[in-house]
């Protein structure tokens, strides 16, 4: 969609919910492995694509090309959130996909300045350290090679190894369950389309620096929500808008690091994540530190508050007040934010916890259970991921 000089970012963003050989498909087979339709892929990479081209900022690799590659029903069609151009938007087949791939490397050959960026959303299979991202047309059935419409994510990386761009992020937000396309293959399996041929990074490049997060562990499902972001989007997105930063050179800076770590703690959380809290466990185990985004001011600090005893949240009218650095907070002030126990819904996970998110700053959170007992405490509004617990006085 765009075009920059050297030193930029190129990113490469595909979403896929249509899936026409599995279940639900208009070519349905029997041997779908109870893979089906998906809904949350392309809203997720549509959020995705929208905060890269709003949001993104980072003066040494500024944004330089957006490619995005969408499968869904009913829809060809992106809207620039920044300009409002409409764009056309191939599917995600695997041929559209491997060309894309393809020319996303050449856009960023031109300098070890540049950046690459890759994300999928959509059907992934894996076993043991091999994972396939599956595109449009996998069709399970195929009688000679199913996996020849899928990429090859392992083989993605290796390929990009002698790209001259020395920072490379990918963002997988799909599952990672075995299947038999994969685990029935023996000591050399195939996991789908290669693109790119391996070669040696040259010695005159600078070292690589190539960091993979995973919506989940090796061998296990990840979670979307019906036509919504997935939680690991949303996590990914919560985490760029501030709560994977850090204060550097007066300003503040998502690192990879931080990134994976603020991900990986919205994700525990059941009052974000709701059960899959408990069944989706995000993981980044290579991540190489640099930063990644620059946020135009102060981020916003996630805050978790609840009762001691917990089971006391759901009674709880909570609220938080803004506090004078080393001051008290005015008796008569008005809450900066509030949230009475009649909000909480009957079905949300957490036992009540409620979540909000503050500037960095002063605050005075306070809990009523209209039981004469004053639950209250100041507290800083960061690191992120703050958590308050309120407990009665003696």
């Amino acid at each position: 969609m765009e075009d920059a000089p050297a030193g930029g970012t190129h990113a490469l963003v595909v979403g896929v919910g249509r899936y026409p050989f599995l279940a639900g498909g208009e070519k349905e087979v029997p041997e779908h492995g109870g893979m089906g339709q998906l809904s949350s892929p392309p809203v997720s990479a549509r959020a995705f694509a929208d905060w890269l081209l709003r949001e993104y900022a980072f003066a040494a690799r500024p944004r330089a090309s957006v490619a995005l590659l969408l499968s869904e029903p009913g829809s060809d069609s992106y809207t620039n959130p920044r300009d409002g151009a409409i764009h056309t938007v191939p599917p995600a087949t695997i041929e559209n996909l491997v060309a894309a791939v393809k020319a996303w490397r050449v856009r960023a050959a031109g300098s070890a300045q540049n950046r690459l960026l890759f994300y999928f959303c959509g059907h992934g299979i894996a076993h043991g350290v091999d994972m396939a991202l599956l595109a449009e047309d996998y069709n399970p059935a195929d009688p000679n090679n199913p996996l020849d419409a899928a990429l090859d994510f392992n083989g993605l990386r290796r390929g990009l190894r002698s790209s001259p761009a020395a920072e490379q992020l990918f963002f997988l937000d799909a599952c990672r369950s075995t299947d038999a396309v994969l685990s029935d293959q023996d000591e050399h399996p195939y996991a789908g389309r290669v693109p790119l041929l391996y070669r040696r990074r040259p010695d005159d490049l600078p070292a690589l620096r190539s960091t993979p997060y995973f919506a989940t562990l090796a061998g296990e499902r990840a979670f979307g929500r019906p036509e919504q972001v997935s939680l690991f989007t949303q996590a990914l997105l919560r985490g760029l808008a501030g709560a994977g930063s850090t204060k550097s050179s007066g300003s503040w800076k998502v690192t990879t690091a931080q990134l994976a770590a603020s991900i990986d703690d919205f994700m525990r959380r059941p009052v974000m994540a709701g059960t899959a809290a408990l069944a989706q466990i995000p993981t980044a185990n290579e991540v190489s530190d640099f930063e990644v985004h620059e946020l135009a001011g102060d981020p916003r600090v996630p805050v978790y508050v609840s009762c001691l005893p917990p089971e006391d949240s759901v009674l709880a009218d909570f609220s938080c007040r803004s506090r004078p650095a080393g001051g008290t907070v005015p008796a008569d002030a008005s809450p900066t934010l509030s949230r009475p126990c009649s909000e909480v819904d009957a079905e949300q996970e957490g036992d009540g916890e409620w979540y909000l998110e503050l500037g960095p700053g002063d605050y005075h959170f306070e809990a009523d259970l209209h039981d004469g007992r004053p639950r209250a405490r100041d507290s800083f509004a960061w690191p992120p991921h703050l958590t308050v617990r309120l407990e009665a006085a003696p």
